[in-house]
């Protein structure tokens, strides 16, 4: 990815320095040492929320697939239906009716019984105050808890989903203490969870340290405990992977992968599981209204036109990634449709400002900019860019660029993840650029764009995903057909449809499709396992296996910890000193562990 040359100020260089606090080198290491054994995974994004029911990050599902376990599970080769908490399940003929049977004797990390009343109450509970990382799958679902080992699932329509269940499954006795408010607000580090590690401590926007899982159902990993640490500076973390600080990274920029690519002890995984990015437009229907000329659809499509997405995957990507038109909403790309080629927006500069032209959207008094027709306010759309990025400078940089060439100005301002959502919440914005990593199922992405994922409560602009900020009757009533559709074949024609009328509004321009950059050092664990198997990531997966099958690879080599603090303290200040600067500026996103 193409980096931007800005000097690091002070506060970050300590903010990437504090990163390397997580952990203590006497922690470090493993095998036949006598020393713990941590795997440290660096990554520029970080975790908004450990709490499942409000964040929104890929870090915090990382961190969610880490501590708990979910009823079904997804094999790591192809993502077929597997055992998780549940061992067995049968249906009954029409469907709607599943009865699962448990593991006998599971525990939560902090030792108390995991029941089938868990399982139900997270299933209903998150239906009733639809939970937006948990809704679209509960929503017509009623769980009961037959006995302690016994749940079974009623669906109200068709479910194509099922028997599958893999939402986060919560421990009652805790979070069922709570009223609903205050779950919405709980910090969630308590640190009681069923998946292979549960938290120990997290530091927002430094790391979150976990321990291993003694209870786990599948058996005490072999690590003592992983850290994922934010890096506030993607060189700093390269550089902390290449002194041997770090075991693995995450989402590497794309030249920095290349280099990494000819390191001896470094081994870079270019994993493929359907992630992508737009550039958004603020479709109008939130809290607050964008500039006035985003209403009109002839703007929105001359946008269309202005974005070289070829250009973006050669720039910023440094050739890592695929040009895409329409929304990817699963890993597997069947669910996809062409874009007729009469509806492509191709990258176009005339086209666009002729469109614009004809839509009487003129520079009436030279200045470079046009007004909206008939004279009066000025074609200036506000850009926010993502701090949290390697990429989000850079894509804003050609975008605006572009735009300018057409007649509409911009004004650009800067916002981490978490701010961001917010503003977006409150549509106090007009074009930002992010994107998604998807479900393997496409329902979660496809519910995102329904209406009722606008946010509407002006006192809690965040319980929502519409980032569109657009509402489509047409799109929702052909949502609900392909949620209850069991046969496979119509239940893409049905999705085809919805995300070619989503790409034809023009408020949500997907630029590409890319894979998730990740490397590792050579050498230190053995257990990475890819999903899906050959061409996907080994950790910021759908369900993250790799966790629990991870161990240290020889004594020797788990022992060297190959760097120190002041080792990365040093790799830090060479990279602000030879670079001169570096990116102040990833994604979001959703998983548990399997064993085939």
């Amino acid at each position: 990815m193409k980096r931007l040359a800005a000097v690091i100020p002070c506060v970050l260089l300590l903010a990437g320095l504090t990163a390397v606090s997580a952990e203590s080198q006497d922690d470090k290491g493993g095998g036949g040492s006598g020393k713990q054994s941590v795997f440290d995974l660096g990554d520029p994004q970080g975790i908004d929320s450990m709490n499942p029911l409000i964040g929104v990050t890929a870090a915090a599902y990382e961190a969610w697939n880490i501590q708990y376990a979910t009823l079904t599970d997804k094999a790591a080769s192809d993502f077929h239906t597997i055992p998780g908490l549940a061992k067995s399940w049968k249906g009954s003929k029409d469907g709607r009716t599943w009865t699962y049977t448990l593991r006998d004797g599971l525990k939560w990390s902090d030792g108390k019984p995991l029941t089938a009343e868990d399982i139900a109450w997270t299933v209903n509970t998150s239906r009733d105050e639809e939970w937006i990382n948990h809704s679209a799958t509960t929503v017509n679902l009623d769980a009961t808890a037959k006995d302690d080992t016994t749940l079974v699932l009623k669906s109200k329509v068709p479910d194509p989903k099922l028997p599958t269940m893999d939402v986060y499954i919560l421990p009652k006795h805790i979070w069922g203490k709570m009223s609903a408010d205050e779950r919405g607000k709980y910090d969630a580090t308590d640190g009681v969870g069923s998946g292979p590690f549960v938290l120990e401590q997290f530091e927002k926007g430094q790391f979150a340290r976990f321990k291993a899982n003694k209870y786990f159902w599948g058996g005490k990993p072999a690590v003592d405990k992983v850290v994922l640490r934010k890096f506030n500076n993607p060189d700093a973390m390269v550089a902390a992977l290449k002194t041997g600080e770090l075991d693995a990274a995450e989402d590497v920029p794309g030249a920095a992968f290349d280099r990494l690519a000819k390191e001896p002890n470094i081994q870079t995984v270019e994993g493929n599981q359907g992630a992508m990015s737009e550039v958004a437009i603020n479709g109008g229907d939130g809290l607050k209204k964008p500039h006035p000329a985003l209403l009109d659809p002839r703007v929105r499509e001359a946008i269309g036109h202005a974005i070289d997405k070829k250009t973006l995957v050669a720039r910023v990507l440094n050739g890592h990634g695929t040009v895409a038109q329409t929304v990817s909403t699963s890993p597997d790309p069947s669910w996809t449709p062409d874009i007729p080629s009469d509806k492509v927006f191709d990258f176009d500069l005339d086209k666009a400002k002729q469109i614009l032209d004809d839509a009487g959207y003129k520079d009436t008094n030279g200045d470079g900019v046009r007004e909206m027709p008939g004279g009066g306010k000025p074609l200036n759309f506000t850009y926010m860019v993502r701090s949290d990025s390697e990429t989000g400078a850079p894509i804003a940089e050609f975008v605006t660029g572009w735009l300018k060439e057409i007649g509409i100005a911009t004004t650009k301002k800067v916002a981490d993840d978490s701010q961001l959502t917010t503003i977006i919440g409150k549509g106090d914005y007009d074009m930002f650029s992010w994107g998604w990593v998807p479900f393997v199922d496409p329902d979660p992405m496809l519910s995102y764009f329904t209406c009722d994922q606008v946010a509407s409560d002006p006192k809690d602009p965040t319980n929502y995903y519409n980032d569109a900020n657009y509402c489509d009757p047409g799109y929702d009533k052909l949502y609900q057909q392909q949620k209850v559709e069991l046969d496979r074949a119509k239940r893409e024609q049905i999705v085809h449809e919805m995300l070619t009328r989503l790409q034809q509004w023009g408020v949500y321009h997907v630029i590409y499709t890319y894979p998730d950059l990740q490397a590792y050092v050579k050498g230190r664990f053995d257990g990475f396992v890819r999903q899906p198997a050959k061409i996907g990531p080994v950790v910021y997966s759908n369900t993250s296996p790799s966790y629990a099958r991870l161990k240290p690879a020889t004594a020797s080599a788990a022992g060297d910890d190959g760097g120190s603090s002041a080792g990365i303290i040093a790799a830090i200040v060479a990279v602000v000193l030879l670079a001169g600067g570096g990116v102040l500026l990833l994604r979001r996103r959703r998983t548990a562990y399997e064993r085939e």
